[in-house]
């Protein structure tokens, strides 16, 4: 039972100044405002994470903050507490994940029922990779799947799940291959995986060393690079046939996959019109490459 203020889900002392929200997932960069007494005892209704990114902060979470390291804190729904900056000055990106998203996440699995700080490496770069999803583009496929691989870093088994490729994998990335324009969500690939979501999340990266937002990401690019070297549509057609938003999406999202824009890659095609993906992605993707070829021949087998 919980005493003192209720905050509903994405509440927070703090001001927000940047944030990137979908699919129940809300990560935020907030400033703390006003002095620590104004901080009342206070319950949140959703699961969360605090990483801080300024000042000193006390808690009162279960373990301590690593020594050199940023903070990061896990609240689990129903948290109650008065964690506050000392002399109210600091700033702090939020995950929150709204109940449902939580229910789905967290069902079956073994994480804790207190708040606690998080020391390892694999949870400090999931929820840095979620802080920086404020201030880029970010899909809720992406927001989800960074989300859940930092919910499946709390389970203490986390370290055993098997290394030999999962025979559903091939189900995933076929999944994401054939239907990469549409804004799949972690439960609609898991579950025509047969597998949990976050179980998902944390074998793709394990073994594609990427997300399957980014995945996903990646074969948008694949595509409107091979509509830009093979057709002469207008880029504004080209990145609502790929899956991205606009051609402004689309121009950001070239130019930090490749190295140039969708405009300066066709000039420099030429009348050659040959796509070169192969030698232009970045090395990270030749694990997934692997696993695509067969995937790719039963597709164009069926057109």
């Amino acid at each position: 039972m919980h005493t003192g203020l209720l905050l509903a889900a994405g509440e927070f002392f703090g001001a927000a100044r940047l944030a990137a929200a979908g699919a129940g997932v809300e990560v935020a960069h907030r400033i703390a405002q006003g002095a620590p007494e104004s901080v009342v005892t206070h319950t949140h209704a959703d699961a969360h994470f605090i990483l801080v990114s300024g000042g000193e902060y006390v808690s009162s979470a279960a373990g301590r903050a690593t020594p050199g390291e940023a903070t990061l804190i896990y609240n689990p729904p129903g948290t109650t507490h008065r964690d506050h900056f000392v002399r109210g000055r600091g700033s702090f990106f939020s995950v929150s994940v709204a109940p449902a998203t939580a229910r789905t996440l967290l069902a079956g699995l073994r994480t804790p029922d207190e708040a606690r700080y998080l020391a390892s490496l694999q949870q400090h770069t999931c929820a840095l990779a979620l802080a920086a999803c404020c201030a880029r583009d970010s899909t809720p496929l992406q927001l989800e799947s960074l989300c859940a691989e930092l919910i499946g870093t709390l389970e203490p088994c986390a370290a055993s799940v098997p290394r030999p490729r999962p025979h559903w994998h091939g189900v995933a990335l076929e999944l994401l291959q054939d239907r990469y324009r549409e804004e799949l969500s972690i439960a609609d690939i898991a579950g025509a995986a047969g597998v949990h979501p976050v179980y998902l999340a944390r074998s793709f990266r394990r073994h594609y060393r990427c997300t399957p937002a980014a995945f996903a990401r990646f074969r948008r690019l694949e595509a409107a690079a091979a509509l830009v070297a093979g057709t002469t549509a207008t880029l504004a057609d080209i990145a609502q046939a790929s899956g991205f938003a606009d051609q402004s999406q689309l121009n950001r999202a070239f130019r930090r996959g490749f190295g140039l824009t969708p405009g300066e890659y066709r000039g420099l095609l030429g009348g050659s019109r040959r796509l070169q993906i192969d030698k232009t992605c970045p090395a990270r993707w030749a694990k997934v490459g692997a696993p695509l070829r067969p995937i790719r021949t039963r597709a164009r087998s069926r057109r």
